[in-house]
């Protein structure tokens, strides 16, 4: 075991939102993200979807570019943290 803290729990690709509507779809079924959070005493910090733009940004190296309002709150989350 390596003693390493766990500040929190952020689940990858947990969803896709629908550009037109803006419902999300949970194309890979129900996140079960809540149980090891718990069993741990982890904080859930985050949902990411899956975001083509995201995914682009980071390919040509712009992730501080990138904006989103789900990520607004993930990164502040992380700077309190931090």
């Amino acid at each position: 075991m390596l003693h390493i803290p766990v500040l929190g729990l952020v689940e990858n690709m947990a969803y896709f939102e629908c550009p037109s509507c803006h419902d999300r779809h949970f194309i890979y079924g129900k996140s079960n993200i809540e149980k090891p959070a718990v069993e741990h005493h982890i904080e859930q910090m985050a949902q990411i979807p899956i975001e083509p733009q995201l995914a682009k940004a980071c390919d040509q190296g712009k992730i501080y570019d990138f904006e989103a309002p789900w990520f607004k709150d993930l990164t502040d989350g992380l700077e309190q943290l931090l």
